[in-house]
Parts: C-alpha cells; structure tokens; sequence
C-alpha cells in the first residue's frame, strides 16, 4: 500500500555560483565549452534579472549580428 505524502518546495540547496560551477562542469564532460559571456547570462537568469527567453533572444541576435 502507498501513502500520499504532501509535497514541499525546498529552498535552494546551491547558491549561483555552485549552480554555475555544477552546470559548467556538465557541460566540458559532455565536451561543451562555456565562456564567461554565458556564465553572466546564467547569473542573470538565477538571480531574476532576466529570464531564459530575453537571454535566448539575446543570444539569437547576437548569432545573427
């Protein structure tokens, strides 16, 4: 038999730059680089500065520029 159990949001366990540091060593093992210029759009989006759309955007014109 299951038991239901309610569900809570957790506090963040990692701060920004632990975030960071985690997804940029995801991304070299799996053979991606990560410049500064992305780190920045990271931050940027973890703090609330921007959202992932206006970074995506950004990078987007930027491709095309």
């Amino acid at each position: 038999m299951t038991v239901a159990r309610k569900v809570t949001k957790q506090a963040p366990v990692r701060s920004v730059e632990e975030a960071i540091q985690f997804a940029t060593a995801g991304v070299r093992l799996a053979g991606g680089t990560v410049t500064e210029a992305t780190k920045a759009a990271s931050r940027r989006v973890a703090n609330g500065t921007s959202t992932v759309e206006e970074e995506l955007a950004a990078f987007r014109r930027e491709l095309l520029s």
